[in-house]
């Protein structure tokens, strides 16, 4: 029975940092939600909202689950809990790595094409 109580306070104790910011989770999970939801509204946002959206659910179900875990000490709850926190980032992540690889594309036709322009414009290289 010791062991059970000790076990039961170490979670909240390992959780308890993240159950004090579940509401921001919470609203930060809403207000993806809403980020998604208007992107809809622009054709390129047709294509992509799903993913806010879809990031949006894990924080919202995350929070969900992190109060039910810490209220209950269900620890099946808490690494539910943790286990949408790491999809949410891996897919922030990948998202990241995404939009900089399309920023350093779009700089680099931003520096290229209109040389390419200028040179074609004024005969240098052209045969």
């Amino acid at each position: 029975m010791e062991m059970q109580e000790q076990a039961m306070s170490q979670l909240r104790k390992i959780s308890d940092p993240l159950y004090k910011v579940k509401g921001w989770i919470k609203f930060a999970g809403i207000m993806t939600i809403i980020s998604g939801a208007l992107q809809i509204l622009s054709i390129w946002g047709i294509l992509i909202a799903w993913l806010p959206i879809w990031m949006g659910v894990l924080l919202v179900s995350s929070s969900n689950l992190l109060t039910k875990a810490y209220e209950s000490e269900s620890d099946e709850d808490m690494v539910m809990s943790f286990g949408k926190l790491g999809t949410y980032f891996k897919i922030f992540g990948i998202f990241m790595v995404v939009l900089i690889a399309v920023m350093i594309l779009g700089i680099l036709a931003a520096i290229l094409i209109p040389t390419i322009i200028g040179m074609q414009q004024s005969g240098v290289g052209v045969q």
